[in-house]
């Protein structure tokens, strides 16, 4: 096949496909999770200079956790992944949207 079989290759493809979509699941249920620590009032008074803190730490575990989790997942976890990745999105993107131009 010659110096470039691997990149015709499946797996590889399937795998890093596995590691974006849990990347982008992870990382929308931890902005998700942030988002509800702010409206359950956890970030009160001094408290609330940790916002961007706490919301970039908990982004970075969450994507790496999602990124665990695909690699454990395998193969067969694209389908769920996909779902999962694309609902979490779309709900925190929303939550975005309806935050931005409802305080303007």
């Amino acid at each position: 096949m010659g110096y470039n079989a691997h990149i015709l290759s499946d797996a590889p493809t399937t795998n890093r496909t596995n590691t974006i979509l849990g990347w982008i699941a992870g990382a929308s249920l931890a902005v998700l999770v942030s988002y509800g620590l702010f409206q359950l009032g956890v970030y009160r008074g001094a408290a609330e200079r940790y916002i961007p803190l706490t919301t970039f730490v908990l982004f970075v575990i969450g994507a790496f956790s999602g990124m665990a989790i695909a690699d454990r997942v395998g193969d067969k976890g694209t389908r769920i992944l996909g779902i999962a990745a694309g609902l979490l999105f779309a709900v925190a993107a929303s939550l975005v949207m309806v935050t931005a131009l409802g305080s303007g």
